[in-house]
């Protein structure tokens, strides 16, 4: 059918225009086709005008950004009017799609997460009930990590006036990571994780998400990490079994990563708590805090992007929790421990302009430390990687040669990856 490609092709990025004469009209029918896993009875919920309502053009913008930033779905409004009576009438046409290749960005996550370099994909099913409630299967792979998860999602209430919507979500996790030591042997260190969680997440159109989330993590390592800390202890000796309270404020922009430039978007930031609060046998307690900001400024056509990550813990850490200083191109692997710093700072040139082809310019630099640690590969003061590089990105695809202390290292990304 027509009218279903043209939507998954080219859905419109912005509401129609209400018109002198259909301003203030009185809509007399409100009717919603759907394709995909999309639900006429879900779609109303995200609505605010309805049959004997005046028809506004804000109104309509409202309701035209409810389903892309609440719902994710990819709408079409028309509006008809009756010459005759001048009342009018709306005709949605929204589609949900039920398999789509996923770039795992590092904001508006559902729920918020690590980035994580490589693809995968998110599958989901169609709404069991009228609240919109789905079973979705998501999947990343990756070089240094593999991810694979189930999430039952519900969305508990939606305000359509306002723009914001509850949603809790079941998750069931499944996963490896990976960290590539260099001493005291180079060799690389795989963890297995598995784990169950529920969040609640109030969310915007926006962007702006807060979240709350209790979770459960089981972890073993194949290899030790050889790091003699107190603030450490080993899984490959001794699982670990870890409960987790969590809470999370985000912002997003609400555009897509190609767009993540004023006036479409000028910060991103992230400021999460976890809590391993050793309950239900859990094998250590421990607090994880995280800060991640991401700051945009137009020099004419071009961006300036800055970039920082604090990542800092208390406690005693599983070497399967360590946490990294991430997105650094030019060594070929994170550098991890109890704590860890990221700053990126890169010029995107003309990337406001049209084409396929942008040119970025960057420079970069990530440090971990280890508490208490004391041999030359768990320091325990911060040592700093910098490197510097160039980036070709075609069509959201993006090719880095960076320079760093150990040499030149050619890297690829999809764009929204990093920041």
């Amino acid at each position: 059918m027509t009218l279903f490609g043209g939507l998954a092709g080219a859905a419109p990025a912005k509401p129609p225009r209400v018109t002198i004469l259909e301003d203030g009209a009185r809509i007399a029918a409100v009717t919603i086709e759907t394709y995909g896993v999309a639900r006429p009875d879900v779609v109303r919920r995200y609505l605010s005008l309805h049959e004997g309502d005046r028809l506004g053009q804000s109104a309509v913008d409202r309701d035209f950004t409810n389903l892309k930033k609440l719902a994710g779905a990819l709408p079409r409004l028309t509006i008809f009017q009756d010459p005759a009576t001048r009342e009018v009438a709306l005709h949605w046409v929204v589609m949900s799609k039920s398999f789509d290749v996923t770039t795992h960005p590092v904001y508006a996550q559902q729920p918020l997460a690590f980035p994580i370099q490589g693809i995968g994909f998110d599958a989901s099913t169609l709404p069991f009930d009228r609240h919109g409630s789905t079973l979705s299967m998501y999947t990343q792979f990756a070089l240094r990590a593999d991810l694979a998860q189930i999430i039952y999602t519900m969305p508990l209430n939606v305000d359509a006036a306002t723009g914001r919507q509850e949603t809790a979500i079941f998750d069931l996790l499944g996963a490896r990571g990976t960290v590539r030591a260099s001493q005291p042997i180079a060799e690389d260190i795989h963890s297995y994780f598995t784990g169950e969680g529920a969040s609640y997440l109030i969310s915007g159109t926006d962007g702006t998400q807060l979240e709350f989330g209790l979770r459960e993590r089981h972890a073993t390592s194949t290899v030790s990490t050889y790091i003699q800390a107190p603030s450490v202890y080993d899984t490959y000796y001794k699982p670990a079994k870890v409960s987790l309270l969590e809470v999370g404020l985000d912002h997003a922009c609400t555009g897509p990563p190609t767009q993540w430039y004023p006036p479409f978007c000028s910060i991103q930031y992230k400021l999460e708590f976890f809590d391993g609060i050793g309950a239900l046998g859990a094998t250590s307690e421990y607090q994880t805090y995280i800060a991640d900001m991401a700051h945009y400024t137009r020099v004419g056509d071009s961006t300036l992007a800055l970039h920082g990550m604090f990542l800092a813990t208390g406690g005693v850490l599983p070497t399967s929790s360590l946490v990294c200083g991430v997105g650094i191109r030019g060594y070929p692997k994170p550098f991890c421990g109890t704590d860890a710093r990221t700053l990126q700072a890169e010029y995107r040139i003309n990337d406001a302009l049209p084409g396929p082809f942008k040119v970025i310019v960057f420079t970069e630099d990530a440090a971990a430390r280890v508490r208490g640690g004391h041999q030359s590969f768990a320091p325990p003061n911060f040592h700093w990687y910098a490197d510097s590089g160039i980036g070709v990105m075609y069509h959201g695809v993006r090719l880095n040669l960076a320079n760093g202390s150990q040499g030149n290292r050619l890297t690829y990304e999809l764009q929204g990856q990093l920041f």
